[in-house]
């Protein structure tokens, strides 16, 4: 191969040296780094100084900053962000979902303690069902339905199912209360144990209790009146029960405060209400039904065992979703209707905080109880675990 010949130069003149590289374009350190362009963000691809956007044109990300503020966010390192604002059906049931996860173990636990003793009693008393054969002895023996069907049989399923209905009625109250102050302390930024949440749930219990008969009442005569004359006082009393722990209000005043939250959104709260309950049917019976058709067939002389684990299951689920719901669509009736987001921004600058934002969790603490009627929010809803709050009335 031969050289390149060299470069012309004009008659007379001394050949021209090498001179310095050409200076780059663009501001200082704008371009790859040395060997090799990186990848930022990447595991075990070290960022280099000066590999990034040119100046002025925003920070981190490379790309045009947003014109809106972030949305305030509720909850905590546990739950993830919840919305802090006005929430959609999809944002009631993600945050369902995220309050449950983060409090399984206490809710589960608060729920475990009343259902399980009740259902375990009711199956027991259910074992002399069908004179406790099973379908598999039936297709096998034929004659044994004319024993099962004798009318001298035991009375005890009827019985039992008699019990079990009135400590349902007594129990279902004390665990909506008990989850809603757990979700409202979680919701708020805090944590709430099983011991503290239910001890403070015995102390409201009596009210507990007349709320549930009275809105019971109004939703019989609402069914007799129509068939759908239910799902009136269902809507304007879904937020009952958190209204009664949250805010420490009697029977009367929660079930008329319930009715000023829901009023403005019934048509949503009701719509909310049907999804929410058809969802939760729909996931008990997927859960009850292999263990219910199990005893069914082996007989509920032993197979009384399955019908509690299929009663026991999907109640230790549904019966605290339904109550985790009802709270976070209070919190959005508060938002939505009385600024309480605002409240919560605003008690936690008076603090010395900075504003939330999506990675910065609503304030630790539940609020104190309400100073007055629409009061920022009521109650203690975190009790000894959270601690106080920020103020409930009108100013943080």
């Amino acid at each position: 191969m031969t050289n390149p010949p060299p470069p012309w130069e004009p008659p007379g003149q001394p050949p021209a040296q090498p001179g310095p590289p050409p200076a780059p374009l663009g501001p200082p350190g704008w371009g790859p780094p040395p060997g090799g362009p990186r990848v930022p963000g990447v595991p075990g691809v070290p960022g280099v100084p000066g590999w990034g956007p040119p100046p002025g044109a925003g920070g981190p990300g490379w790309g045009v900053p947003s014109a809106y503020p972030p949305l305030p966010k509720a909850g905590s390192a546990r739950t993830g962000p919840l919305p802090l604002h006005p929430m959609m059906f999809s944002d009631l049931l993600d945050g369902s979902f995220r309050l449950l996860k983060a409090n399984l173990g206490t809710i589960v636990l608060v729920a475990a303690v009343f259902l399980i003793p009740v259902n375990l009693v009711a199956a027991f008393f259910q074992r002399d069902l069908l004179g406790g054969y099973g379908f598999l002895e039936f297709a096998q023996d034929p004659s044994l339905l004319e024993e099962a069907a004798d009318p001298s049989a035991s009375n005890a399923p009827l019985v039992g199912g008699l019990i079990a209905t009135f400590a349902t009625i007594l129990v279902t109250p004390f665990i909506g209360g008990a989850t809603s102050m757990i979700v409202a302390a979680s919701y708020l930024g805090g944590e709430l144990r099983a011991g503290p949440a239910m001890r403070a749930t015995g102390r409201r219990f009596l009210v507990l209790l007349a709320v549930f008969f009275l809105t019971g009442l109004l939703k019989l005569g609402g069914l007799l009146l129509c068939l759908v004359g239910a799902l009136i006082p269902m809507a304007f009393f879904l937020v009952t029960t958190p209204v009664v722990m949250v805010e420490e209000s009697g029977p009367i005043q929660s079930m008329a405060r319930s009715v000023t939250l829901v009023r403005p959104r019934f048509w949503p709260v009701m719509a909310i209400g049907i999804g929410s309950g058809l969802l939760a049917s729909l996931l008990g019976n997927i859960l009850a039904t292999p263990f219910s058709v199990a005893a069914l067939a082996v007989g509920y002389r032993w197979g009384w065992i399955l019908a509690a684990i299929g009663a026991i299951l999907p109640a230790l689920i549904t019966t605290p979703f339904v109550s985790i719901l009802a709270t976070l669509v209070y919190f959005d009736l508060r938002i939505r209707n009385e600024g309480f987001d605002l409240q919560m921004i605003a008690a936690e600058l008076a603090r010395g905080a900075p504003s939330r934002g999506p990675d910065r969790p609503a304030p630790g603490h539940p609020p104190r109880r309400r100073a007055g009627p629409g009061a920022a929010a009521g109650g203690r809803a975190a009790g000894a675990d959270a601690g106080p709050g920020p103020g409930a009335g009108g100013d943080p």
